[in-house]
């Protein structure tokens, strides 16, 4: 007897009944039954009955007994077999190693043979070829080839507006000789006509460029994809990265990259402890700029490509950096507009292109959407033409980008923005309850750095006083400060080892940048300045006057 096989014993089964005209005269029945058992008593019952001619109404207790015998001798079967089986363990007879190696390949052969086939997928191997690559000696030639890729986009981009731009010019001469002419070789109805022929013609245009566009994205994806895996074959067979003496890479040093100089623009940073017992500390930056500019890549101006440094190096890592716009929903709004040009400069190669993800999202959010507008007009009595809305006040979607130049991620904030010109919101407005969520889902998915709008708007006018700025920025970094205490325990309080697609929680929000826009004026930014160590629990040197000896 052994742990690999179960070594099966047979057993006798007897019963016995009087016969019909004796009482004391019985039938004998003996049949060989084999323990362990693995068949149905039921059937076994049957066949015995067929088999030798036993009247039926002593089925139900031939089964009964049948039952209790074979109940009986399992158990036994299998006392007597743990019993040897814990002496040959105690006498040292039984090799345990050679038992677990035959645990672990049945387990395997098992789960090999029903578990689902899953693999990793190919976005998966990519993503983890490019974070090798990109902390080796391939960063070099990786950057160069990527703003090779962007600097063709770009040219495909400014050959498309001059098109459409000469295009539109001389539409616009002919249809002003067609309206100069009115009333004397022209009438209204070819004047309609040629309207319709020139918004059909800006059509094909705009279509046969976008088509364009859209294969030249996907070659360069398919191009880079190909050139990264076969460039991490050579590397890992290799361990060197050479680059032929006649390739325009060759020449592509890092230290022709010097940093440009910073245009100057008033900014200020500090070092903040929050928390009562356990204290965290975050760093916290006020900046007057264009929240624009983070996601703005100049890819013909060389000194540029130092700013894909960072970006790239932390793409797969807990150290993600994200910023806050403010606008509508996906289907529209400047700010997404904006957004969607700056990301469309260049071919994106790890995410589907950003017209892509607006269009996806618009599609998911319209079920979800229309239950909780139906739930409103049933709880609240909403006007059911108000609630048509795709996206309310408060709302937010993420775009994922590898190709902009400061971010990887981008949250937009749904926000009325005759709502937010108004000096009184409070704690409690759906874009304050919104930038709570967007902190929550920062902490929990590896976003170390993000910039938020200081006043919530992107531009300053005139209502925009400097005691309604003053009043807009004491609010929201009193509520940032709380958002970032309430989700502090949500990141875990330390830095994470997973990808940034995880979504199982990282390390928390250690930079927060609160961004003031560009036109600021510097007494407001000093004023603005002056309220972080007001709000924030700044860390300062202790300073200790010498005592005199």
């Amino acid at each position: 007897m052994n742990t690999e096989t179960i070594q099966k014993t047979t057993k006798s089964f007897r019963f016995s009944f009087p016969t019909c005209t004796n009482e004391d005269v019985f039938f004998k029945l003996e049949v060989p039954v084999e323990i362990p058992y693995s068949g149905s008593p039921g059937e076994l019952v049957q066949r015995v009955i067929n088999m030798f001619h036993i009247p039926v109404y002593l089925e139900d207790e031939l089964n009964e007994k049948l039952v209790e015998f074979i109940y009986e001798e399992t158990t036994n079967f299998h006392n007597e077999r743990d019993e040897n089986l814990l002496n040959q363990l105690k006498n040292g007879e039984l090799n345990v190693e050679k038992i677990v190696k035959n645990w672990e390949k049945l387990f395997k052969e098992n789960v090999v043979e029903y578990a689902e086939q899953k693999g990793t997928s190919d976005e998966e191997v990519f993503a983890a070829a490019y974070h090798k690559l990109v902390h080796s000696p391939a960063l070099e030639t990786i950057l160069q080839v990527e703003n090779s890729y962007a600097k063709t986009v770009m040219t495909t981009l400014k050959n498309r507006d001059e098109d459409i731009k000469k295009l539109t010019e001389r539409q616009t001469e002919e249809m002003e000789e067609k309206v100069r002419l009115l009333n004397t070789f022209t009438t209204e109805e070819e004047i309609n006509e040629l309207a319709a022929q020139h918004f059909e013609q800006q059509n094909l245009a705009a279509g046969r460029w976008g088509s364009q566009l859209d294969a030249l994205c996907q070659a360069q994806r398919a191009h880079h994809r190909t050139w990264l895996m076969n460039t991490l074959d050579q590397y890992q067979t290799t361990a060197e990265l050479d680059t032929p003496s006649n390739s325009p890479l060759a020449t592509f040093s890092l230290e022709r990259l010097a940093l440009p100089a910073p245009r100057p623009r008033p900014e200020e940073s500090f070092t903040i402890h929050l928390g009562s017992q356990l204290k965290q500390t975050h760093n916290v930056r006020i900046v007057a700029m264009d929240m624009m500019d983070l996601c703005t890549l100049q890819h013909d101006d060389p000194t540029e490509a130092s700013r894909r440094l960072q970006t790239s190096l932390s793409l797969y890592s807990s150290e993600l950096c994200a910023c806050v716009l403010v606008g509508g929903g996906p289907r529209g709004g400047d700010t997404t507009k904006q957004l969607a040009r700056a990301a469309a400069a260049s071919t994106d190669h790890h995410f589907p292109h950003v017209d892509t993800q607006l269009q996806d999202i618009a599609e998911k959010v319209k079920e979800p959407v229309e239950q909780r507008n139906a739930q409103r007009i049933k709880e609240l009595g909403q006007d059911p033409r108000r609630a048509k809305r795709d996206l309310q006040p408060g709302d937010v979607f993420i775009t994922k980008h590898s190709n902009l130049a400061d971010v990887h991620a981008v949250f937009h904030l749904v926000a009325d923005d005759a709502a937010l010109r108004s000096g009184d919101i409070t704690s409690r407005h759906p874009a304050i309850l919104g930038l709570r969520n967007i902190l929550k889902a920062a902490a929990s998915n590896d976003v170390a750095s993000i910039s938020i709008p200081l006043l919530l708007r992107h531009d300053l006018s005139e209502e925009t006083t400097a005691a309604w700025c003053v009043r807009r920025a004491e609010l929201v970094l009193k509520c940032v400060k709380g958002f970032v205490l309430e989700v502090g325990g949500v990141g875990g309080g330390g830095t994470a080892g997973s990808n940034s697609g995880s979504g199982g929680g990282g390390g928390g929000v250690h930079t927060i940048h609160f961004v003031l826009p560009s036109q600021a004026a510097p007494a407001l930014f000093q004023s603005l300045a002056a309220l972080l160590p007001a709000i924030f629990r700044i860390s300062n040197p202790v300073k200790v006057k010498p005592q005199p000896v």
